[in-house]
């Protein structure tokens, strides 16, 4: 019987057994009884599956080594504990985006993927409707906040910051309601984007996406998602191209 709960490995549906029979957690190697793994066999133990957004975040950053942010979205949001919606994402956008540029070899300001996730986790829930402006968006600005070492004083490095920001929510404006995912799908595209059209930096592209969180989406967009019910590479409008 399959699960509309999604793998934390891959993302792909859960199937369980009749009987429990012995797996071995992907993640901290031990071996426990259980109905459920993936479609590919991965099982996680009750313990790894119960580890804070937060955590796992900070955790995956630590020992990933790719340097696409849009594999690392992705490998993040499809970890357990991470919640279909909620500012959890906040901190996701700016870390991942400042972790990529790390393993992409590029320099980064010492504890640069620590600070871009502690100032991303500081944003409230909500933001998106109550005070006009998507936490998603404003990760692409902490992003290259920190990346840049930006400070209420440095005229340069704070307007960057800000063009940053604005270009990302301009992305942003699709008309439906609040989806986490596809906002953060679409603020890392938009941070691929920037960081090579403004500062130079050149990340791989994101993976193409068959976004498997629908069933737990209640607002969905259905078919007007980009991400909906087909492979969809990570492509948005550039300014000054037709």
């Amino acid at each position: 019987m399959k699960s509309f709960e999604n793998c934390g490995v891959c993302g792909k549906p859960l199937v369980y057994s009749a009987r429990e029979v012995p797996r071995i957690c992907v993640y901290c190697g031990g071996t426990f009884t259980s109905q459920a793994a993936c479609e590919d066999g991965h099982y996680v133990c009750d313990s790894c599956h119960s580890k804070s957004a937060l955590d796992i975040l900070d955790e995956v950053l630590e020992e990933t080594k790719s340097a696409s942010p849009g594999e690392l979205l992705e490998q993040v949001m499809a970890r357990p504990g991470v919640p279909m919606h909620g500012p959890e994402h906040h901190a996701m956008v700016p870390a991942v985006l400042v972790a990529a540029v790390r393993n992409a070899g590029y320099p980064v300001p010492e504890n640069a993927v620590r600070t871009a996730l502690e100032r991303g986790a500081k944003i409230p829930g909500g933001w998106c409707g109550s005070h006009g402006a998507c936490a998603a968006g404003l990760g692409l600005g902490i992003a290259v906040s920190v990346l840049t070492g930006a400070t209420p004083l440095k005229g340069e490095e704070r307007a960057l910051a800000n063009e940053a920001t604005s270009f990302a929510l301009g992305q942003l404006v699709d008309g439906g309601p609040r989806c986490c995912k596809r906002s953060s799908r679409t603020a890392v595209a938009a941070g691929v984007l920037f960081l090579k059209n403004r500062m130079d930096i050149k990340l791989p592209p994101g993976p193409a996406v068959t976004c498997t969180y629908i069933p737990r989406n209640r607002e969905c967009i259905g078919k007007a998602c980009p991400y909906s019910g087909r492979k969809q590479e990570f492509s948005l409008y550039e300014p000054g191209k037709d």
